[in-house]
Protein backbone atom coordinates (compact mmCIF):
# COMPACT_ATOMS: atom_id res chain seq x y z
CA UNK A 1 0.00 0.00 0.00
CA UNK A 2 1.46 3.11 -1.05
CA UNK A 3 1.56 6.17 1.57
CA UNK A 4 1.02 9.82 0.51
CA UNK A 5 3.94 11.58 2.13
CA UNK A 6 1.92 14.82 0.98
CA UNK A 7 0.67 16.07 4.33
CA UNK A 8 4.11 15.50 6.12
CA UNK A 9 6.54 17.52 3.40
CA UNK A 10 7.45 20.36 5.30
CA UNK A 11 8.97 23.40 3.10
CA UNK A 12 12.10 24.29 3.83
CA UNK A 13 13.63 27.94 1.40
CA UNK A 14 16.99 27.15 2.52
CA UNK A 15 18.19 29.20 -0.57
CA UNK A 16 15.07 31.59 -1.48
CA UNK A 17 12.28 31.67 -3.34
CA UNK A 18 13.51 30.66 -6.81
CA UNK A 19 16.11 27.21 -5.95
CA UNK A 20 14.35 24.75 -7.42
CA UNK A 21 15.51 20.58 -7.16
CA UNK A 22 17.55 19.82 -9.80
CA UNK A 23 19.63 17.07 -9.79
CA UNK A 24 20.82 13.97 -7.66
CA UNK A 25 24.97 13.40 -8.05
CA UNK A 26 25.26 9.41 -8.24
CA UNK A 27 29.15 7.96 -8.19
CA UNK A 28 30.06 5.34 -10.72
CA UNK A 29 32.97 3.07 -11.56
CA UNK A 30 31.79 3.72 -15.99
CA UNK A 31 29.33 5.45 -16.88
CA UNK A 32 28.81 3.43 -20.30
CA UNK A 33 28.29 0.69 -18.24
CA UNK A 34 25.67 2.57 -16.00
CA UNK A 35 23.86 3.72 -18.77
CA UNK A 36 25.28 2.40 -22.05
CA UNK A 37 22.56 5.21 -23.70
CA UNK A 38 24.40 8.28 -21.69
CA UNK A 39 26.77 10.55 -22.84
CA UNK A 40 29.43 11.44 -20.89
CA UNK A 41 31.13 14.44 -21.02
CA UNK A 42 34.68 15.24 -19.37
CA UNK A 43 34.21 18.32 -16.86
CA UNK A 44 38.55 18.95 -16.05
CA UNK A 45 37.05 21.90 -14.06
CA UNK A 46 36.11 19.55 -11.18
CA UNK A 47 37.96 16.30 -12.76
CA UNK A 48 35.03 14.13 -13.31
CA UNK A 49 33.17 12.56 -16.34
CA UNK A 50 29.92 13.37 -16.08
CA UNK A 51 26.18 12.51 -17.77
CA UNK A 52 22.37 13.51 -16.90
CA UNK A 53 20.29 10.91 -17.17
CA UNK A 54 16.36 10.69 -16.52
CA UNK A 55 15.33 8.06 -14.11
CA UNK A 56 11.62 8.04 -13.79
CA UNK A 57 11.50 11.58 -14.04
CA UNK A 58 14.47 12.47 -11.95
CA UNK A 59 17.32 13.67 -13.63
CA UNK A 60 20.81 11.91 -11.54
CA UNK A 61 24.22 13.55 -12.41
CA UNK A 62 26.62 10.20 -12.92
CA UNK A 63 30.07 10.86 -12.16
CA UNK A 64 32.87 9.08 -13.33
CA UNK A 65 36.22 9.45 -11.67
CA UNK A 66 38.39 11.25 -14.28
CA UNK A 67 41.63 9.50 -12.54
CA UNK A 68 42.61 8.21 -9.53
CA UNK A 69 43.03 11.76 -7.59
CA UNK A 70 38.95 12.58 -8.65
CA UNK A 71 36.76 13.22 -5.39
CA UNK A 72 35.13 10.62 -7.32
CA UNK A 73 37.29 7.96 -7.25
CA UNK A 74 37.78 8.28 -3.01
CA UNK A 75 33.98 8.48 -2.64
CA UNK A 76 34.48 5.24 -4.51
CA UNK A 77 36.89 3.92 -2.88
CA UNK A 78 34.89 4.57 0.32
CA UNK A 79 31.72 2.54 -0.89
CA UNK A 80 29.94 5.93 -1.25
CA UNK A 81 27.78 6.57 -4.05
CA UNK A 82 25.12 8.97 -2.88
CA UNK A 83 27.18 12.16 -3.50
CA UNK A 84 24.79 15.26 -3.60
CA UNK A 85 21.80 17.07 -4.16
CA UNK A 86 21.89 19.62 -6.86
CA UNK A 87 19.25 22.78 -6.82
CA UNK A 88 19.19 25.66 -9.57
CA UNK A 89 19.00 29.19 -8.37
CA UNK A 90 18.62 32.74 -9.82
CA UNK A 91 21.57 34.28 -8.44
CA UNK A 92 24.38 32.35 -6.88
CA UNK A 93 25.32 34.76 -4.59
CA UNK A 94 22.32 35.42 -3.00
CA UNK A 95 21.75 31.22 -2.45
CA UNK A 96 25.09 31.17 -1.29
CA UNK A 97 24.06 33.81 1.37
CA UNK A 98 20.34 32.68 2.39
CA UNK A 99 21.52 29.24 2.80
CA UNK A 100 24.08 30.34 5.21
CA UNK A 101 21.81 31.58 7.40
CA UNK A 102 19.94 28.56 6.77
CA UNK A 103 23.09 26.67 8.54
CA UNK A 104 25.01 26.28 5.27
CA UNK A 105 28.58 26.00 4.73
CA UNK A 106 29.95 26.89 1.33
CA UNK A 107 33.15 25.04 1.42
CA UNK A 108 34.31 25.49 -2.50
CA UNK A 109 34.59 29.10 -3.97
CA UNK A 110 32.00 29.81 -6.98
CA UNK A 111 33.99 28.72 -10.20
CA UNK A 112 32.75 28.81 -13.84
CA UNK A 113 32.01 25.47 -15.32
CA UNK A 114 32.54 25.81 -19.17
CA UNK A 115 31.47 22.12 -19.65
CA UNK A 116 28.21 22.57 -18.53
CA UNK A 117 26.85 25.79 -20.50
CA UNK A 118 29.14 28.09 -18.45
CA UNK A 119 26.66 27.93 -15.26
CA UNK A 120 28.30 29.36 -12.20
CA UNK A 121 28.12 26.60 -9.23
CA UNK A 122 28.91 26.39 -5.81
CA UNK A 123 29.12 23.37 -3.43
CA UNK A 124 28.25 23.56 0.12
CA UNK A 125 27.53 21.18 3.38
CA UNK A 126 25.00 21.31 6.33
CA UNK A 127 25.73 18.73 9.07
CA UNK A 128 21.67 17.94 8.77
CA UNK A 129 21.59 17.96 4.85
CA UNK A 130 25.01 16.85 3.71
CA UNK A 131 26.69 18.28 0.61
CA UNK A 132 24.22 20.68 -1.88
CA UNK A 133 25.73 21.56 -5.40
CA UNK A 134 24.02 24.94 -6.31
CA UNK A 135 23.45 25.84 -9.82
CA UNK A 136 23.29 29.18 -11.18
CA UNK A 137 20.27 29.43 -14.24
CA UNK A 138 21.97 30.07 -17.21
CA UNK A 139 20.66 33.89 -18.13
Amino acid sequence: MAVDAAPFVTAHAAFGPGARFHHVGLAVTSIREADPAAEPIVNRTEGVTMAFVDLHGVTVELLEPLGDDSPIARSLAAGVKLLHLCFEVDDLDEALAAGRAAGFHRVSTPVVVPEWGGRRIAWTLSRDFGLVELAERPR
